[in-house]
């Protein structure tokens, strides 16, 4: 083989290798989305939320919660009618029963559903049940021509972060030890792992990082729903 002939094809392997190796680079720096069924509408000008205290907007005596995410979103998007059907400590039974109403009132082009937290924190609640009213409202959403999503919620980082670290969720009148948090950090695990296979006819936002940013293992800080935000807005834009 000539000498001239051995340089090009050395030159050749090399430039395959840097390609592919950009290459990998490339896809394994990229944020998985989460799983996304073929849009009806992908450019959604009306969006509903429901969800818990989560994705709330206003407090239970009535008053405007301005830090969380889907304030954010309208702000976002301000040609988009963003609207919310979300109350703290409602589970997705709550849910369910009323958002035939809500759908009734505008034909909306996206419905995100974020529930289920409250469900998991309940032990007469089984997790066949909070499926089973997920699935409820995907159906419904759909019916109505809605594409839906299905927000699986934060990364839970137990002990060697915050979110679900039970050291620092609070005790109530029946949590009268951290500790008892435990199965119900568990129960939600194994909820965000069911929801991707179990639920049809939707697509799903991944458990995604908010970067430790909580008070209570539960619920963002209002930098943490800036980071929620952005995590659905990837879904919009």
């Amino acid at each position: 083989m000539k000498e001239s002939t051995k340089k090009i094809l050395f030159i050749s392997s090399i430039a395959i290798i840097v390609i592919a190796t950009g290459l990998t680079f490339y896809f394994l720096s990229k944020k998985p989305k989460g799983k996304t069924k073929k849009l009806k509408n992908p450019n959604p000008q009306k969006i509903l939320i429901v969800g818990d205290s989560q994705s709330a907007i206003i407090t239970s005596d009535g008053k405007p919660i301005s830090f969380t995410y889907p304030n954010l979103l309208r702000k976002t998007f301000p040609d988009k009618e963003i609207d919310v059907l979300a109350e703290g400590g409602k589970t997705t039974k709550w849910m369910v029963e009323n958002l035939p109403a809500q759908l009734g009132k505008k034909k909306y082009d996206r419905v995100y559903i974020y529930g289920g937290g409250n469900d998991t924190s309940n032990s007469s609640i089984k997790l066949e049940t909070t499926l089973s009213n997920i699935q409820k409202m995907v159906d419904l959403s759909n019916e109505n021509g809605a594409d839906v999503f299905v927000n699986t919620g934060w990364q839970i980082e137990g002990e060697k972060g915050r979110f679900g670290n039970y050291n620092i969720m609070p005790k109530t009148t029946y949590i009268t030890s951290r500790e008892q948090w435990i199965p119900f950090v568990e129960k939600r695990r194994r909820l965000q792992e069911r929801i991707p296979t179990e639920i049809k006819n939707a697509s799903f936002i991944s458990p995604y990082d908010l970067k430790q940013k909580t008070n209570d293992g539960i619920h963002p800080t209002a930098e943490g729903h800036k980071l929620v935000a952005k995590y659905v807005a990837d879904t919009i834009a």
